[in-house]
C-alpha cells in the first residue's frame, strides 16, 4: 500500500493529490547537482518530502510523477525506474540532484500539455456499505461478489481480513460470517466446479499465514464456507499475495493464479482428487521485475491481467501453455491515468463480449477503466466521493464488479471498492468495503446517458471468445 505523506491538497487534472509550493528555478551546468524542490516548482510542479525515508515525491504539471531518495542513485520517473551517475543528496537541508535527471524531468513536463490531453474524470457515490472489520490498521482488503441464480438481492460479498480471516457479507452489508482461517491477502471466486458428481461454487484466497492458497466450497444461502482440499497448496514462493481464480471456458478447466511479494507468479490447476476433494497442480511459472499483487482473469477472452504495483499493468495468456512473456502492456503508472500503487483489478462483462477493465489507481483514489476488448483502450478515471451518510474512498487495496440485476438497489450491478480510511461523523473507524450502484458509474462512463437495459451476461454461462 502507498504510504499517505502529508495533506495539503492539490487537484492535477481533477485529481487530489498531496503537495508543497513554489520558488524560481536553478540552472547548472550538466555534471552538477541543482535544487529538486526550486526546480520542479519552477516548472509548475509539484514536491513532497517523506522525512522518515529521507524520500522526496514530485508530480509535473501534467500529472507526470517521480521520485528519488537522498543517497541512492535510483530514481522512478513516467512510471519507470532508472539509475544516475551520482546519488541524490541534501545540501543546507535541501534536497539536490544531478542536472542530468532535471533535464529528463523537463522532458517530461513538455508532454501532455494540449487540452486534449486531460484526464477524463468523473465522481460517484456509493448508497451502500458493509460492517467495519474487527481487526484494526490496515486489515480490510479484497472483495468478491457471488450471484444467487434464484434470487439475486440475497447475493452475498466474501472479502479478506488481513487481519486474520474471511469475511461474509449481505448486500445490504450485514456480516453473516467471520472464519478466523488466517492472515487472508486476496479473494476470488468461480461458479460450477465439477467435484463428486455434482458441480460446487468454489472461493478462493491466499493466506500469509500458511503461505498457502486455500480453497473453499461455498454455501449461498448460508454463507457458509467449506475448506474443500486434499491437502494444503503450499506455494514455492516467498509470501503469497496476489490472487485469482479462472475458468478456460476453452477447455473447462479451474486454475488459481497466484502473484509473490518479489512478483512471483504460481498457476496451479485445480482438479477432483477422485475423493470428493480438491488437489492443486503447479502448471506454469514465472516472475515480473517487481512486486505486483491485483490480478484477474477473463474467462471468455482467455487472457490475464496482472497489476505490478509501480509499474504496469501487464496482460498475459491466462492458459497454461500461454508462455512466460506478457502479450501486451495495458498502461503504466506514470502518475496521469495510473498513480502507483496499481492495486486491484477486475473485469465487468459486457454483452457480447464487450466490458470494461478497471483498475485501483491507489496513489491518486481514483479508478481507471479500459475497454475490455482488443488492446485495452483508456476510457476515463472515477473517483468515489462521500454519499449520503456514507463517506467515500481513499488508497483503495481490492475492487470488484458485476453487473447482473441484483434487486431494487443494485438493478444493474453493483462495484465495491475497498476503503482505506472509513468514516463516519468524522470519526475514524476500522476499514471496510463501499457499494457503488453500476449505473452510476455506467453514466460517467457514457456521460450522462441513463443505462436502460441490463446486457451483462450470467457469469455461469459464459462463452469462449479465445
Amino acid at each position: 500500500m502507498l504510504k499517505n505523506i502529508g495533506k495539503t491538497a492539490l487537484l492535477v487534472a481533477g485529481i487530489s493529490i498531496t503537495a508543497a509550493v513554489a520558488s524560481p528555478l536553478v540552472h547548472a551546468a550538466e555534471g552538477s547537482s541543482v535544487p529538486l524542490r526550486q526546480s520542479i516548482e519552477a516548472i509548475g510542479g509539484k514536491m513532497y518530502w517523506d522525512g522518515e525515508d529521507k524520500a522526496a515525491f514530485f508530480q509535473l504539471k501534467n500529472g507526470i510523477t517521480g521520485s528519488i531518495t537522498v543517497g541512492e542513485k535510483k530514481y522512478r520517473l513516467a512510471g519507470k525506474s532508472g539509475v544516475l551517475e551520482q546519488a541524490a543528496h541534501l545540501q543546507q537541508g535541501a534536497t539536490y540532484i544531478p542536472q542530468s535527471l532535471l533535464t529528463m524531468i523537463t522532458a517530461e513536463n513538455a508532454k501532455f500539455n494540449d487540452p486534449a490531453d486531460a484526464i477524463p474524470v468523473f465522481s460517484v457515490q456509493p448508497t451502500g456499505e458493509t460492517a467495519a472489520v474487527e481487526s484494526g490498521e490496515d486489515a480490510a482488503d479484497d472483495p468478491a461478489i457471488w450471484l444467487d441464480p434464484s434470487n439475486a438481492a440475497n447475493s452475498k460479498i466474501i472479502a479478506t481480513n488481513k487481519g486474520g480471516g474471511m469475511l461474509v457479507y449481505d448486500l445490504k452489508g450485514k456480516e453473516l460470517q467471520s472464519y478466523p482461517t488466517g492472515k487472508m491477502n486476496n479473494t476470488d471466486l468461480r461458479y460450477d466446479f465439477p467435484l463428486n458428481g455434482k458441480k460446487v461454487d468454489i472461493v478462493g484466497a491466499t493466506n500469509r499465514s500458511s503461505n498457502t492458497i486455500d480453497i473453499f466450497s461455498f454455501n449461498g444461502q448460508t454463507g457458509a464456507l467449506q475448506n474443500i482440499l486434499a491437502t494444503p497448496i503450499k506455494s514455492k514462493m516467498g509470501e503469497v499475495y496476489g490472487f485469482s481464480l479462472y475458468h478456460s471456458v476453452k477447455t473447462n478447466k479451474y486454475y488459481a493464479l497466484v502473484l509473490g511479494k518479489e512478483g512471483e507468479f504460481e498457476q496451479y490447476e485445480l482438479m477432483d482428487n477422485g475423493k470428493g476433494k480438491v488437489k492443486g497442480s503447479l502448471v506454469r511459472q514465472f516472475k515480473l521485475d517487481t512486486q505486483s499483487e491485483g490480478m484477474v482473469a477473463d474467462d471468455e477472452y482467455g487472457t490475464l491481467y496482472i497489476a505490478e504495483e509501480d509499474a504496469a499493468i501487464w496482460k498475459y495468456s491466462a492458459e497454461p501453455d500461454g508462455g512466460t512473456k506478457a502479450l501486451g502492456t495495458v498502461d503504466v503508472a506514470d502518475g496521469r491515468r495510473l498513480h502507483d500503487d496499481i492495486e486491484g483489478l477486475t473485469l465487468y462483462y459486457g454483452a457480447d463480449g464487450t466490458g470494461y477493465l478497471m483498475a485501483s489507481s491507489q496513489g491518486n483514489n481514483t479508478y481507471a477503466v479500459y475497454d475490455r476488448q482488443n488492446n485495452n483502450p483508456y476510457i476515463a478515471n472515477f473517483t468515489i466521493n462521500d454519499g449520503k451518510g456514507i463517506d467515500g474512498t481513499t488508497e483503495t487495496d481490492g475492487i470488484d464488479v458485476l453487473g447482473a440485476n441484483m434487486g431494487s438497489q443494485y438493478p444493474y450491478g453493483v462495484f465495491i471498492a475497498q476503503d482505506d480510511e472509513n468514516l463516519q461523523n468524522g470519526k475514524k473507524l476500522n476499514q471496510n468495503f463501499k457499494l457503488v450502484p453500476w449505473q452510476s458509474i455506467d453514466a460517467g462512463l457514457h456521460e450522462g446517458v441513463e443505462m436502460t437495459t441490463n446486457t451483462s451476461p450470467d457469469p455461469r454461462k459464459l462463452e469462449n471468445r479465445q
